[in-house]
């Protein structure tokens, strides 16, 4: 358990942030004295977390007293913040490493939910997955099963910690009695690597963007010799990036490990083992330990104590129980090949990963077309095209501002007519042709 007993460890340094440094010892007695402010009574709290001691402290005090904890990503918006607090009106928030009183109602909230996270990062929608304590420690006994984490070992917080990716990187190290530097400096900071060096990181976590940018900065790992092994995940890394990282990993004594999985599994579902990075680049890899995978109509189906209970759009849904029982249908579509590695080679629904975040390409569809009736938009990892009959390029301003996309992830196409199917439904397989293969 991550969250309990951590004098075990001792002197070891726990957290570290900028030249403050929290032991186990420490960090054990500042959890428990946090719990002393909290009483016994099943409460739901908004948590705007931040790379802060503080924050890890309120994170897990929350935990060992079984709150719930609803994870809100703290840059967005305050109109999409009033909205998530309207739909889940939690009995407390914590923000600022404050702490107060929002809603003195009692919610009903079942007996075994610890944590929510948002599905659909940046966008700031209600849909949030429902996760247990079990969920939480299954997942990262698991990961720790297959990285070589140990009391050695220092990460860097490179990822959001709302973000189950992100989080799940705290959870493993504080598994495994290593340390985590507390970091809000973005990789494209000097200040980051600096921090990286001085602290001998030997662990690097991220995204597909992430990895993108550093090989555009020509990245290489053995600038930094304290990297024992990195990993990716958050959406499918293009097989030239693959490569290269996984070439310039080896050359420099480091494993590279790509991962797979979604938040409905706590964070991970497969890793592909860096001796097959190069002969499988395109592979997601083997089930995590404990976990399995088969496909089912060519669906990716999932099976694992990491499983999530189920979705919440709102507070009338945290009394629900365990609604899938250990069984999770990822959405993914692909196959086994014959050594028994997984590929994934489409999705059941429109959903895209956006540098990192999961975005749901029908609720952003729904919102321009409150405004604009004529559009239409399709996506591949870290892009949007909207499609217009009118020349509506204020649409792409709206999503921009709307969601907070990256202007470069956006382009425009006007189009004639919208391509459609027999059935009379659009044709999103013939917009994504013309968006992203002319």
């Amino acid at each position: 358990m991550f969250d309990r007993n951590l004098k075990r460890f001792g002197t070891n340094t726990a957290l570290i942030q900028n030249d403050i440094k929290v032991t186990y010892e420490e960090l054990e007695k500042q959890i428990s004295d946090f719990c002393e402010l909290l009483d016994d009574q099943k409460r739901l709290v908004a948590f705007f977390i931040e790379p802060t001691i503080q924050n890890i402290i309120a994170y897990l005090g929350f935990l060992r007293k079984n709150y719930a904890v609803l994870m809100i990503d703290k840059n967005l918006n305050s109109d999409l913040k009033k909205s998530l607090l309207n739909e889940y009106k939690p009995n407390l928030i914590y923000e600022n490493e404050n702490l107060q009183e929002f809603n003195t109602q009692k919610l009903d909230i079942y007996k075994e939910l610890s944590l929510l996270l948002p599905t659909s990062g940046s966008t700031g929608s209600s849909k949030y997955v429902r996760l247990t304590k079990k969920n939480l420690y299954a997942n990262a006994e698991s990961i720790t099963g297959y990285l070589p984490i140990t009391q050695n070992d220092t990460a860097v917080t490179s990822l959001p910690l709302h973000y189950s990716y992100g989080l799940s990187v705290l959870h493993t190290h504080l598994l495994k009695g290593a340390k985590i530097v507390l970091s809000d400096k973005s990789l494209m900071q000097r200040e980051f690597w600096e921090e990286f060096d001085k602290h001998g990181v030997t662990n690097f976590n991220g995204v597909p963007y992430h990895y993108e940018m550093l090989y555009r900065l020509k990245f290489d790992f053995k600038k930094h010799p304290s990297i024992r092994f990195a990993t990716q995940a958050g959406g499918k890394l293009n097989q030239k990036y693959v490569l290269h990282f996984a070439r310039n990993a080896k050359e420099s004594g480091v494993e590279f490990y790509v991962m797979y999985g979604q938040t409905e599994a706590t964070a991970r579902i497969s890793y592909l083992p860096p001796h097959k990075t190069l002969e499988k680049p395109t592979s997601i890899g083997v089930a995590i330990p404990g976990g399995k995978i088969e496909f089912i109509d060519n669906e990716l189906v999932y099976r694992g104590e990491n499983v999530m209970l189920g979705y919440a759009t709102s507070y009338k849904d945290l009394n629900k129980g365990d609604e899938l029982k250990g069984v999770l249908r990822t959405g993914d579509l692909g196959y086994k090949d014959e050594e028994g590695y997984s590929y994934i080679t489409g999705r059941a629904k429109r959903f895209i990963k956006m540098f990192g975040n999961r975005i749901n390409l029908d609720e952003c569809e729904h919102f321009l077309k409150s405004k604009y009736k004529d559009v239409y938009l399709v996506g591949i990892d870290n892009h949007i095209t909207v499609f217009s009959l009118d020349d509506d390029k204020e649409a792409l301003e709206l999503l921009k501002k709307k969601y907070k996309f990256n202007p470069k992830a956006l382009s425009f196409k006007k189009i004639d007519e919208f391509p459609s199917k027999s059935n009379g439904k659009i044709d999103y397989q013939k917009l994504i042709k013309i968006a992203y293969d002319e």
